[in-house]
């Protein structure tokens, strides 16, 4: 393939997906490091890359499951084997009707990814974990703007200004999924004269860095900031102008109204951030020449869409939507599409995601796509009968992880599994697999075509980047786009009338006058030159019904939903005598999440190189109360799981809380196995049976638990 040069590809390590350059000599891999043309860097993750490719333990041939779900036991098959039996079984889900009982849970690359279009042609319904992360944040913002944003569209922090303001409310982009420049462009633009303040229960290097921490009791992002509001409005301190200009008619005269009791003193009393640092904070927003909030782990809380609302109110009355430093409304790029384009079904009519005991309200919030934790409710009540996952975990990912892996056993009255068949592609061995029927192997980063354009990317704002094979593949490994490209060529031709995946690329980039041979001698980048700024301004409308920024959601009006409260969620606020601590599950640099390549990528597990560790983290006020030294074994257990764990004190996490470390617990591998290190999705509760008010409020248990902790 390559000899001896830098080739430009896309790191895929985790969902960041940064532009890299890989030196290749004679057809081996042998360094990686940061693209420049697209700002690039490079975190530990992308540089274990190379360990992933090259491990032992690489998937690269098919495989049939030859024992019962969850023994992982397999044999090899071949290519045409695997082919017919997905074929085989789809084609009868077809015929009995029941084509909308087919899922794909992935992570999507693009905004037409082929995966995608498979799934639409059989009829299915597309599943994703984006929900996990920030569906309060994205239905936040599609409600207020009309604009489709992501966890990942942080703000460009290299525009913020000198006295500009950077507030992370529960965001590590230190040592998280973030693209690897965010780091260096958050300590460039303090550099420069900006502030940055951190708001989260836990004190970790984004604290070291701040100005100023505040640490907050969890779930209280939305008291915080509305006693921030309240402030600035009755103070006269937010943008008259510019919401006399964009706001609906109305909105501004409810909101002052709502917002009259949600003074400082109040809210602190549901936070626990002392009123005159409210205060404070408000006084920082308003002095600001800009201001840009960053949050993730607090918009998964069950009062998510609380949060989200709060967080897009203080944005527009203090005028930051879409200018330097603020926060960024993304546009997609206007790719060609592959035509004819399979239509996709009625999410409201065949949504499998409707399930479990509090199904009758859903309608009340709207998912982007089928968040993945209903699957284990749906198999249960006969709603999924084929499941597809490609790039993540379940097994261990889910909220009842225990719930789900149970969910894949059971049987009907005929004595056969309820879901009829599991496929999984994986690059290492992963905990999901072991419940597979099928287990495909798929390709690196460094062995694949793929075309990345999504409007979340850090480094490239709206545009494209194509990850390219360097080298030639490992084994029999088949990216998972060819392999469902095959069988929509098997299954629909009308659809896959195009002769593969690069031709598929090649029609999408001709949507901005581009080709692939154009986008590779440009680097493996495309970008229109800039992301733009006020693009509302030259629209002369936002994105909404009334084209107007719309702060009362009125679409809620029949549950009382029109305005953000400020309460904890439901969860916090029950069973504190029994389960006195919240749980904080946080995420490090070292891992992506649970993501098999990485807890079974030596280096990233090696406890010099990587970690290797999982204690459960408690405050030394907190343990002194409870007779636990450091290192003591604990039980730490909710409602609904338990586990057993070192402890490890730290001031630097808030009294009252217990910090643990998400995606651990793989057994699978001998990277990963080597340690007895729990998962903490062990402790909460399966999310079909469990939701409460979160269908109204928008968001889940996956951080919004309450544990106890005893020797």
């Amino acid at each position: 393939m390559h000899r001896n040069e830098w080739i430009p590809t896309v790191c895929y390590q985790c969902k960041a997906e940064c532009a890299i350059l890989a030196r290749v000599e004679d057809g081996v891999v042998k360094e990686v490091k940061g693209n420049p043309l697209a700002r690039g860097k490079m975190c530990v993750k992308g540089m274990a890359g190379i360990t992933t490719l090259y491990s032992s333990e690489r998937l690269k041939y098919p495989l049939k499951r030859v024992g019962e779900r969850g023994e992982g036991k397999f044999e090899r098959i071949t290519w045409d084997e695997a082919m017919d039996i997905m074929e085989k079984k789809l084609r009868e889900l077809r015929e009995r009707g029941e084509a909308h009982t087919f899922t794909y849970s992935m992570f999507p690359h693009s905004t037409s990814d082929p995966k995608w279009r498979f799934v639409n042609a059989a009829g299915g319904f597309i599943s994703t974990g984006l929900p996990h992360c920030d569906s309060g944040k994205i239905m936040a913002h599609l409600h207020t703007f009309g604009c489709f944003p992501n966890h990942h569209i942080a703000p460009m922090y290299y525009t913020v200004p000198k006295g500009g303001l950077m507030i992370l409310s529960g965001r590590h982009p230190f040592g998280c999924l973030d693209d690897a420049c965010v780091p260096r462009d958050i300590l460039g633009a303090k550099d420069r004269g900006a502030k940055l303040v951190v708001i989260d229960p836990l004190f970790r290097t984004e604290a070291s860095k701040a100005d100023w921490w505040i640490p907050i009791k969890p779930g209280g992002d939305a008291a915080l900031f509305l006693g921030v509001c309240h402030y600035l409005l009755t103070n006269d301190l937010y943008d008259k102008a510019f919401c006399d200009k964009w706001v609906r008619p109305g909105d501004m005269e409810k909101l002052l109204e709502f917002i009259k009791d949600k003074t400082p003193e109040n809210m602190s009393r549901i936070c626990e951030v002392p009123a005159a640092d409210i205060v404070r904070l408000a006084k920082m927003c308003a002095e600001a020449k800009s201001v840009c909030i960053d949050a993730f782990k607090s918009i998964m809380y069950g009062n998510a869409m609380d949060w989200g609302h709060v967080w897009s109110i203080l944005l527009v009355i203090t005028g930051n939507l879409d200018n330097p430093g603020g926060q960024p409304l993304p546009e997609i790029a206007p790719m060609a599409p592959v035509t004819p384009v399979p239509p996709a079904p009625n999410l409201k009519e065949l949504g499998y995601h409707r399930t479990g005991p509090d199904k009758d309200r859903f309608d009340h919030y709207n998912f982007i796509l089928e968040p993945t934790w209903y699957a284990a409710q749906a198999v249960k009540d006969g709603t999924l009968k084929v499941f597809f996952a490609s790039e993540c975990n379940p097994a261990l990912s889910e909220m009842g992880s225990g719930e789900w892996r149970k969910a894949m056993t059971m049987r009907d009255e005929k004595g056969d599994y309820k879901l009829e068949l599991f496929v999984v592609t994986e690059i290492m061995p992963s905990e999901t697999m072991k419940w597979a029927d099928l287990v495909l192997p798929d390709q690196t980063n460094f062995e694949r075509w793929e075309l990345l354009y999504m409007p979340w990317w850090y480094n490239y704002g709206h545009t494209a980047a194509l990850c390219r094979p360097v080298i030639e593949p490992l084994g029999e490994t088949r990216h998972a786009n060819r392999v469902m490209i095959e069988l929509g060529k098997r299954m629909f031709p009308e659809y896959f009338a195009f002769k593969d995946d690069v031709e598929y690329y090649d029609i999408e980039l001709s949507g901005v006058g581009m080709s692939m041979q154009k986008l590779l001698e440009n680097g493996g980048l495309w970008s229109p030159g800039t992301a733009g700024f006020r693009k509302y301004e030259d629209a002369g409308k936002f994105n909404t019904a009334s084209g107007k920024i719309e702060l009362e959601w009125k679409m809620y009006a029949d549950i009382g939903q029109q305005w953000p409260s400020p309460e904890l969620p439901l969860e916090f606020r029950r069973g504190e005598k029994e389960f006195p601590f919240i749980l904080v599950n946080f995420r490090t640099i070292f891992l992506n999440n649970t993501g098999a390549w990485s807890q079974n990528n030596a280096q990233l597990r090696d406890p010099v190189s990587g970690l290797d560790a999982n204690p459960v983290v408690i405050n030394p006020i907190d343990a002194t109360r409870l007779g636990i030294a450091e290192g003591d074994m604990v039980t730490v257990a909710s409602s609904t799981g338990q586990v057993r764990l070192p402890v490890a004190l730290s001031q630097r996490i808030k009294p009252g809380c217990a910090g643990l470390i998400h995606g651990f617990g793989q057994t699978m591998g001998k990277v990963a196995s080597r340690g007895n290190w729990a998962g903490d999705n062990e402790l909460i509760a399966d999310a079909g049976s469990h939701l409460d008010e979160q269908d109204l409020r928008g968001g889940e248990a996956h951080v919004a638990t309450r544990v106890n902790i005893h020797k």
